[in-house]
């Protein structure tokens, strides 16, 4: 069977669209992957110990890692304005580090916080958040000593969107 140039030109063409649209997809699809990696989260836990609606402001205690190495919290004031660095890769498992300016890798569980204090031998840590408005209400229903989950960027440094959601510790929203 003999095939006519037509034929071999439209074939050509409809092949070399074909790669085309496909290198297309496949940037875009780089591309959207590189986005959500710079918005990778990841969950934290703590007990709240009290909601100020009015400053939008939550303070929550946290455990102290063991073997954090954390040898300055009688540097720090209430109300400093801090780095916490959770250990953990993808759920925060305790606090490993409190700094003023930490240096972050793309792999730290940061949550911008101000400092209240440190109890227990410093064992816990107390700590102020903002409480973004979406949770507000859901903050404000709880009972100081309910365990909260919250959802972070990691290298999160900025205080107004260092949180994106709060929610009760058994939710599995």
């Amino acid at each position: 069977m003999r095939v006519s140039e037509t034929t071999l030109k439209s074939f050509s063409w409809l092949a070399a669209t074909v790669v085309s649209l496909g290198l297309v997809g496949f940037a875009g699809h780089e591309a959207k992957a590189q986005d959500s990696d710079e918005t990778e989260t990841y969950d934290w836990s703590a007990q709240l110990v009290s909601f100020d609606r009015t400053s939008s402001t939550a303070v929550f205690k946290a455990r102290i890692e063991s073997h954090a190495t954390i040898d300055n919290l009688e540097e720090f004031s209430d109300g400093d304005r801090l780095i916490l660095v959770w250990s953990g890769r993808s759920w925060a498992a305790g606090v490993r580090d409190l700094a003023r300016d930490p240096e972050l890798t793309p792999d730290t569980l940061s949550l911008p916080v101000e400092f209240v204090s440190s109890e227990n031998d410093n064992q816990y840590l107390n700590f102020r958040i903002h409480v973004p408005e979406a949770s507000a209400g859901t903050i404000a229903a709880f009972e100081p000593g309910t365990r909260v989950t919250g959802i972070s960027p990691k290298m999160a440094t900025n205080w107004t969107t260092g949180v994106q959601t709060l929610r009760h510790y058994n939710d599995v929203s």
